[in-house]
């Protein structure tokens, strides 16, 4: 067990062992009898401890319980506790933002101070992708706060806040949180867009339209930018260069800023030049995993110059510093949506023309969703149990020679994740509690029960959200505490 995995099971440990020493008998036993959320998360504990007795991999096993002890422990503990009224619950929302607010801050100091800092280390301790999560939940708590705000100055604080986690998520390259935030502000209009003040709905709508119009337009420029071929990859080739020597014209379609990546090509001109330019060796491996050769080939093709000795003067001592480091593309030297949109059509081209998925994470989900598929397809009633999930993956991706077989990796889904463990039966018990407690009880009353339930729902398509502590910490917590209650929600509260 890691030590960051012991600790945290510990504080867990101490938290419930307080719960049974100030055990209120009334309350809690009331708590464990009706409250059918608790239910759900007990009965999700109980298919975790029964699919142990189908598992091969048994110590594995009792380390994913391990892992998942807040999963349980948070629950039993806030959901039997004293429920936060609504002057108790928003003061707890204003501290969890500012806290979010401050750890943004920090990765916004690292990324000015730390040299090339990967954009997945800019949030110490915590995945980028877990902490895009709770920029998500952040906003729509400061969202749900500016609409009970009746200063002006406060709204325009919430408003710029959200502006600011808006362009962290582009550091932090979170394509999947742009995602989830659309899909929960179409599903929070939709659903509550009748609570609001007719003014407040109007505004909010045409806000949503114009953003969706926005990304759209934008996305199809991008698109249109991409692939437009340049002059250099129209006109008819020529076989030699300025100074003689034969030019390499590999006609593999591979496309890049509207440049074909790998027309024009004269290594020896290349390898002789960059050695005038640079001490970095031609041959070595940049920090990217690159080496200095396809990623000058790139850098080149992007600009639309030809990969010889006249396109190597046109690069300044700016670019040579970023081939040095692997950045194979200008735009990626460049803050904004266009970067993202870019690496994901870099992504796209190499599964189109070379089948290749390496160190492209949005493609090796795909590859890892159809290898976890196959293996449910061997278990599909009961799984194959609490710790041979990864196992499992493994070996199918080696009996079908994946190029992910030595990734570690195994789902990447929490559907699928629940799905190869406990099959359809297991899956059924676990999910069916779930939409009970929320039709029974009538949770989805709270627009910020909801908005967090989105985000959790859409982050298992992409994310095993719960094979982790970060997000089995912000499932459990957040769940537990924003269940709405009499004195927390009502129904003509948004």
């Amino acid at each position: 067990m890691t030590t960051s995995v012991f600790a945290t099971n510990l504080l867990w440990v101490l938290l419930v062992a307080n719960w049974v020493i100030e055990w209120q008998w009334k309350e809690r036993w009331q708590a464990l009898r009706h409250d059918r959320l608790l239910h759900a998360f007990l009965l999700l504990a109980a298919v975790h401890i029964v699919w142990l007795l189908g598992t091969e991999n048994l110590s594995y096993g009792l380390y994913d319980l391990q892992k998942k002890l807040p999963l349980f422990a948070i629950p039993l503990v806030v959901l039997t506790s004293k429920p936060l009224q609504r002057t108790e619950l928003l003061p707890v929302a204003a501290a969890y933002c500012l806290t979010v607010t401050a750890v943004s801050f920090v990765g916004l100091g690292r990324y000015l101070t730390i040299p090339d800092l990967p954009y997945r280390n800019l949030v110490p301790h915590i995945s980028h992708i877990r902490f895009g999560l709770n920029i998500c939940l952040t906003i729509c708590i400061i969202l749900y706060l500016m609409v009970h705000c009746p200063k002006w100055w406060q709204r325009l604080v919430g408003s710029l806040l959200i502006v600011w986690f808006l362009l962290f998520l582009l550091m932090l390259h979170a394509y999947t949180a742009f995602i989830i935030l659309t899909v929960t502000a179409v599903v929070l209009l939709l659903a509550y867009g009748h609570r609001l003040p007719h003014r407040l709905r109007i505004a909010a709508s045409l806000s949503l339209t114009l953003i969706l119009l926005s990304v759209a337009v934008l996305s199809g420029f991008y698109l249109y930018d991409y692939y437009h071929l340049r002059p250099l990859s129209t006109a008819p080739l020529q076989s030699y260069t300025a100074n003689g020597n034969p030019y390499l014209h590999r006609q593999d379609g591979l496309v890049e800023n509207g440049n074909y990546v790998h027309y024009y090509v004269c290594e020896q001109e290349l390898r002789q030049e960059w050695g005038k330019v640079s001490t970095f060796p031609f041959d070595s491996i940049t920090s990217t995993g690159y080496t200095v050769y396809p990623a000058l080939l790139r850098y080149l093709g992007a600009m639309g110059y030809t990969k010889d000795s006249l396109g190597m003067t046109h690069l300044q001592p700016a670019d040579i510093q970023a081939i040095e480091k692997g950045i194979a593309n200008p735009v990626y030297l460049q803050p904004g949506p266009r970067k993202m949109f870019y690496v994901l059509f870099y992504e796209f081209e190499n599964f189109r023309c070379f089948r290749s998925i390496s160190n492209f994470s949005s493609l090796q989900r795909f590859e890892l969703w159809r290898n976890a598929w196959q293996v449910f397809l061997r278990h599909p009633l009961f799984g194959v149990g609490t710790g041979d999930v990864a196992d499992q993956c493994r070996l199918q991706m080696e009996a079908t020679h994946s190029p992910l077989a030595d990734s570690g990796m195994h789902t990447h889904n929490q559907y699928l994740n629940f799905l190869l463990a406990f099959g359809l039966v297991g899956f059924l018990l676990i999910l069916l509690p779930f939409i009970r407690a929320i039709r029974t009880e009538h949770l989805c009353r709270s627009a910020l029960f909801t908005a967090l339930l989105c985000i959790v729902l859409i982050s298992f398509i992409s994310e095993d959200t719960l094979e982790t502590l970060a997000g089995i910490t912000f499932v459990a917590l957040g769940l537990s505490i924003l269940k709405p209650t009499d004195k927390t929600c009502t129904n003509t509260t948004p």
